[in-house]
């Protein structure tokens, strides 16, 4: 049955007139006689009759406009919210972050975005940085931060948003936190508790003892920061880590920064997406929430 000819019988049957229905339709009245005609004929159904010059629906006309009339008010209602996927933040925003941005900084971007548009809904993906660029790859998560450097296919949108550091980090027990500053050959002596192999912070860690020159004497491999933090307070060796991740438990004393003299290492953070995914409206305003957030 032809959406288009429901569409003219609605009309007709909403105003009780092929006059009207022609002006509103903008089609002449014998145009649009010709058309219920052959939805008649498609339908087999007589769909109006005529008295005193006024028509009336027929009985197959009534159950057949008790249909269109829910027909387009679906129509409209799909049209609307359609309309308003450009015009109203709302709706789900799929979000990626890799180890250190998903669980230290996303979660307050998120609250400051809730705080703004209550109804919108986040769904938060914490993985290492190579998982989260390949869902961004495919079209699963909508933004994503991650952290460290990595190479990016071409269609992936890339944008810095700040330079946190790496800090050398050990328990208040270790002997080296009773200097104010340490050197290098000090480090000679440390086991190294680091990231699983697949993450961005073992390629730092690598990087880092190679500029550095010291042996590469790693204790364990754990798979994420919480579990490097529990194992360097209890002084099981000292780690390369983002300050980002562990600023509380400095400020609160229960890890020590170990400060180099001779070098300073950049974290960055990376806004990144998918350029053939369309942004929708809600996506656009929580990269506004996130933007302000990390550069206020």
């Amino acid at each position: 049955m032809d959406l288009h000819y429901l569409e003219l019988f609605n009309t007709i049957a909403a105003h009780s007139s092929f006059k009207k229905a022609s002006e509103v339709l903008h089609i002449s009245q014998p145009a649009l006689s010709i058309q219920i005609k052959k939805l008649e004929n498609q339908t087999s159904l007589k769909l109006f009759y005529k008295t005193n010059n006024k028509i009336y629906l027929s009985e197959s006309g009534l159950l057949l406009y008790g249909y269109t009339k829910k027909i387009f008010s679906i129509v409209d209602e799909m049209e609307h919210n359609i309309s308003s996927l450009n015009t109203t933040v709302g709706g789900t925003i799929n979000l990626g972050g890799s180890n250190t941005p998903g669980t230290y900084i996303l979660p307050a971007v998120i609250g400051e975005m809730k705080k703004r548009y209550p109804s919108v809904t986040i769904n938060l993906h914490i993985a290492n940085t190579s998982e989260i660029t390949t869902l961004i790859d495919n079209g699963t998560l909508d933004v994503a931060v991650n952290g460290g450097n990595c190479n990016y296919n071409n269609y992936i949108y890339v944008e810095k948003l700040f330079d946190d550091r790496l800090v050398i980090i050990a328990s208040p027990e270790n002997k080296l936190c009773e200097k104010e500053y340490i050197d290098i050959e000090d480090l000679s002596e440390e086991s190294f508790i680091v990231h699983e192999k697949t993450s961005q912070l073992y390629t730092c860690y690598k990087i880092l003892i190679d500029e550095i020159n010291i042996p590469k004497n790693i204790s364990m491999f754990l798979g994420n920061i919480d579990a490097i933090k529990h194992a360097v307070n209890a002084n099981l060796g000292i780690s390369f880590i983002p300050y980002y991740a562990v600023k509380f438990e400095i400020q609160m004393g229960m890890l020590k920064e170990l400060k180099l003299k001779s070098a300073a290492f950049d974290y960055p953070y990376n806004l990144v997406y998918n350029k053939n995914k369309n942004l929708s409206l809600t996506t656009n305003k929580f990269i506004e929430v996130l933007k302000d957030i990390c550069r206020g």
